[in-house]
């Protein structure tokens, strides 16, 4: 399937209603406010996420760290939990649903205290498939998917999404400490940033994204930040 990187990635549930609602949160997107004390603390599902949550497999909360790899292939039929970019839009159906293309992130359960953190490596590419959502799902966000790993189709897993949460620019940003890289080459050439070594910023702003995922005019939306 080709991806169509000029649609925007508005889901708005009063358009389609033949089929039924994903579940999502969506993090408010606002600049971090600075500060001298930086900690690090266990990853906080919403009440919303927080059923789907436990649903989990304790081996499939953490997906990835430089202690312990982890591989997204070959787990059909498992209940997963990925962090990943939104980099497309795959598919689109008349009911509403919808298929993203996304980048893999690995995580290891622990988070920044102020702001949602994930590793700069992952192990590819997945797609996943959800339903009418109320909201807005801004291209290269960061997003946790919950589902059931249903097909994998030339090395590309996919997810019957039941849950989603959003991190939209300013509430996320990534740590170099992790797993050895096996992302999608094709993502990388955007990070200008990963060539200079250090990737983690606190506190950042939007050329801090535009330095680490590209710019989103390229993929066909901007996210709304200030």
């Amino acid at each position: 399937m080709k991806v169509h990187w000029a649609i925007a990635l508005v889901f708005v549930s009063a358009v389609v209603n033949c089929s039924a609602q994903t579940p999502m949160d969506v993090q408010p997107a606002k600049p971090v406010e600075r500060s001298n004390t930086l900690g690090t603390c266990g990853y906080k599902p919403t009440e919303k996420e927080a059923p789907f949550f436990k649903k989990l497999d304790g081996k499939e909360q953490a997906t990835g760290s430089f202690m312990k790899e982890y591989d997204i292939h070959k787990k059909k039929n498992n209940y997963v939990s990925w962090f990943g970019v939104v980099r497309g839009i795959a598919d689109t159906a008349p009911d509403g649903r919808m298929t993203l293309l996304l980048e893999q992130k690995a995580f290891d359960g622990m988070t920044d205290c102020h702001i949602m953190l994930v590793s700069a490596s992952g192990y590819g590419d997945f797609k996943a498939t959800l339903g009418p959502v109320e909201g807005t799902i801004p291209l290269l966000s960061l997003i946790r998917i919950y589902g059931k790993v249903d097909e994998e189709t030339n090395g590309t897993p996919h997810i019957a999404v039941e849950y989603v949460r959003v991190w939209p620019w300013l509430t996320f940003t990534f740590t170099n400490i992790g797993p050895g890289d096996r992302s999608n080459p094709q993502w990388a050439k955007f990070c200008r940033i990963c060539k200079g070594g250090k990737v983690y910023q606190p506190f950042p702003r939007r050329e801090y994204y535009l330095g680490v995922l590209g710019d989103p005019k390229e993929f066909g939306t901007v996210p709304e930040t200030h």
